[in-house]
């Protein structure tokens, strides 16, 4: 039997075809160098992802997010904004799109009540400024409200702070522009 007839001749045709493949996968392995070279260009015109944060710094960057919402004139918007934020991991960023509206709202109203009280009763000067013009003192208080972090827990820290805030303004704002804060 020749070795045709045995399917020896298919042997030159199998080399063939081994030949073939060899040389599809140089090809391919070419296409995977140059796709890499093309990602590594991607990436340098890209920006950088942002680094991860451990939990703890998760946490600490989600509560100055809800915190600095608090103190927002739409606090509403300012969480739905800092859900937005990339570096936060995606159970912290879900947690800000879930969080109720009329509940943020209600808080947001607490939290500058509650600073309010605290500087009234902190600051005779304040209270006197309140009661001599409460117009003025309002425009003036949202405007401290809007641009100075609450971190006081006892009125003579946040008459500490509105003090700090006034003396930074030279002073109290002017009648021709109640309600204008100095800065966004």
């Amino acid at each position: 039997m020749t070795r045709a007839a045995r399917g020896g001749g298919g042997g030159r045709a199998a080399r063939g075809s081994a030949g073939e493949a060899r040389g599809r996968a140089g090809e391919a392995r070419g296409g995977a160098a140059e796709a890499r070279g093309r990602a590594a260009e991607g990436a340098a015109a890209r920006p950088a992802r942002p680094a991860r944060l451990s939990a703890a710094q998760a946490h600490a960057r989600y509560e100055a997010l809800v915190a600095r919402a608090m103190t927002a004139e739409d606090p509403v918007a300012a969480l739905r904004a800092a859900a937005e934020d990339p570096v936060l991991p995606p159970a912290l960023r879900k947690a800000l799109l879930g969080a109720d509206e009329d509940g943020v709202r209600m808080s947001a109203l607490l939290v500058a009540r509650l600073r309010f009280e605290r500087l009234l009763r902190g600051s005779p000067e304040a209270e006197a400024w309140f009661d001599r013009d409460p117009a003025e003192f309002s425009a003036a208080f949202r405007c401290y409200h809007a641009e100075v972090p609450p971190t006081a827990f006892f009125p003579p820290g946040e008459a500490r702070l509105f003090r700090g805030w006034i003396e930074a303004q030279s002073g109290p704002p002017s009648r021709s522009t109640p309600g204008r804060c100095s800065s966004p």
